[in-house]
């Protein structure tokens, strides 16, 4: 992204982007987990006069038992709504929440119908949602209720979930409702490629539906209507406050926040900000190309900035802080290519793969055409195409894709049909160290010194958490075995496995390096045999003595292997710091890494 202008102007006036409402659109009543009735929920929430839109979404599982006169509770919600909807006035919402925690929470508009989460998993309501282009919404994602399976990505349901919850008040009196955890969620939401807009609300559980606190989904429409709020949920015209009474803007030509607009590849941004007494401590502009910082204060202002969109689909949302702490979030502007063909979540599976080596690279293929599609994909690295493929995809599909790459190249373009869609920088390491932890020997913390000595080289230790195996062993260029700690209670866990001893011999006769950390205290239990059979398999006149304390037979204590690895042991000292490692060692671990 390139910046190229600012200009901050001071407002008179009313904001350009015309009117804004307040709602809450996320509340619950006995109906379900709450307490009151949804005729004095919305009751409550119409003469509160300090919201214009109140929704009542109560627990799906809890809509299956009947009120005591035999009417079902939706139908309820809905005949209420309607009854205290006055046009121009007071908006009221019906609608329900589906809830399968791990999975994730999902608040459903404007629908004569729900659905039971004891009969379906997310996959379903995603079908039942769209079967019926009901109107919907994310809920606090996050890792108590779940992110959706990391939000993968359908675009037939991303059609008619258009709302994701920055904010949510679960019924605090606290403002602060917009999380650093659902915000974090928000940006990966649109990185995976949803077309959600931010919403913050109440979650009311009791008799306070709009009034327990400030958080508002704010509603940028022309007028109050039942067909305009819901005009706006659909098309993500809304933006998220803390605030009950701050306005905000978000628009460029020919769009505002919420909207997609296609082939721009440059475009000036708008950010209007207003409410007095109000004064804003920081105002950034979010995207998938990094943070524009906005050099604004005071409490009415507006600011223009000029953007590149470089990639084939690009985002862009504000995020305001008010000095007394409350935060604004918008819905984004999208700026796509019409070819509707999105190479999206470029990564690496290793976050930091060894250099020289083959790496998995993953990445989000997208076919939001009706039609079926070939897709070519070529990676590049300046003019070196390092990787091509063509895919064929089903129309309204994505495909989560991993390829192997064989390149030394820490900087890759990815295109779709010749357009640039993502960029990776790739983080290679020299090798990968394994830390054993699997055998009573859990010293992270005391042999920081060691591993640091390792990460300064050039690589990155992994600690192999739960069972050493094969696989985990041959994964790296060292592993570092310590021997047990003498003194756990788990003492039966010590022992190394026979099979466990013979994979390790091999993983040093094809290349690896060993590097075996000593006892710090003596260990007189039996599983110590099992490192002395390790000793003795591999090809070399050394024995542990001292009860893993010391070794005999050797100088040294540098093995190498002809054509093969090789074992350096350090004593605990070594390894924890207390004494220098000799020069000859250093060099001879530099060496098998080939770093000299």
């Amino acid at each position: 992204m390139k910046r190229f202008l600012i200009v901050v102007l001071l407002v008179a006036s009313s904001l350009s982007f015309g009117q804004v409402f307040f709602g809450n659109i996320h509340a619950h009543t006995s109906y379900s987990d709450g307490l009151g009735t949804p005729e004095e929920a919305f009751e409550h929430a119409r003469n509160s006069g300090v919201v214009d839109i109140q929704a009542i979404t109560d627990h799906d599982h809890d809509l299956n038992y009947p009120l005591p006169d035999g009417s079902w509770k939706l139908d309820r919600i809905i005949e209420m709504a309607e009854r205290f909807t006055v046009e121009g006035e007071f908006i009221a919402i019906s609608g329900f929440e589906w809830t399968l925690t791990s999975r994730g929470h999902i608040t459903i508009y404007d629908t004569s119908e729900w659905i039971d989460r004891s009969t379906t998993d997310l996959y379903d309501i995603y079908k039942w949602i769209v079967e019926r282009q009901a109107t919907a919404q994310f809920c606090h994602p996050g890792r108590k209720y779940g992110d959706f399976f990391d939000f993968e990505y359908f675009p037939e349901v991303d059609l008619y979930i258009n709302t994701i919850e920055v904010g949510n008040g679960a019924g605090s009196n606290s403002n602060n409702v917009i999380k650093e955890e659902y915000f974090e969620r928000y940006q990966r939401a649109l990185s995976r490629g949803w077309h959600v807009g931010a919403s913050a609300n109440q979650d009311n559980h009791q008799k306070n539906w709009a009034t327990v606190n400030d958080a508002r989904t704010a509603f940028v429409i022309d007028e109050l209507t039942t067909e305009k709020v819901y005009e706006a949920l659909k098309t993500r015209n809304i933006y998220a406050t803390e605030d009950r009474n701050a306005f905000m803007g978000f628009s460029t030509e020919g769009a505002k926040m919420g909207d997609t607009l296609y082939d721009v590849p440059r475009a000036t941004l708008k950010v209007e900000y207003s409410d007095p007494g109000e004064r804003v401590r920081r105002a950034a502009i979010y995207s998938n190309n990094g943070i524009i910082e906005l050099d604004v204060s005071g409490d009415v202002w507006e600011v223009e900035i000029d953007v590149e969109n470089p990639l084939s689909y690009n985002w862009y949302f504000v995020k305001i802080d008010q000095i007394d702490g409350n935060e604004l979030v918008s819905s984004p502007i999208w700026f796509q290519s019409s070819t509707n063909k999105y190479l999206l979540n470029g990564r690496t599976i290793d976050p930091r793969p060894v250099k020289g080596l083959p790496f998995d690279v993953g990445f989000d293929l997208i076919n939001s055409l009706r039609e079926d599609q070939v897709i070519s994909v070529e990676v590049k690295s300046g003019k070196t195409v390092v990787f091509s493929k063509q895919y064929e995809m089903t129309s309204m599909t994505c495909l989560e894709i991993v390829e192997t790459f064989e390149t030394e190249e820490d900087s890759l373009d990815f295109f779709v049909d010749h357009e640039l869609a993502f960029s990776v920088n790739v983080d290679f390491v020299s090798f990968t160290a394994n830390l054993d932890t699997s055998h009573e020997n859990y010293f992270l913390a005391e042999l920081k010194p060691l591993t640091q000595l390792f990460v300064d080289l050039g690589g990155e230790v992994k600690p192999v958490i739960g069972e050493l195996t094969e696989k985990t062993t041959f994964s790296g260029q060292v592993l570092i075995l310590p021997l047990p700690d003498a003194d756990t209670f788990m003492k039966d866990f010590m022992e190394i496995p026979e099979e466990q001893v013979d994979f390790i011999v091999d993983y040093v006769k094809n290349g690896g390096l060993l590097v075996i950390v000593l006892a710090k205290k003596e260990i007189t239990h039996p599983s110590i045999e099992s490192y002395k059979l390790l000793f003795e398999k591999l090809p070399w006149m050394v024995g542990i003595e001292e009860g893993g304390r010391s070794v005999s037979g050797s100088i040294t204590r540098n093995l190498e292997i002809e054509d093969g690895g090789g074992v350096v042991i350090f004593t605990w000292e070594e390894a924890t710091g207390s004494e220098l490692i000799s020069e000859g060692t250093m060099g001879y671990i530099e060496m098998k890494l080939g770093l000299r």
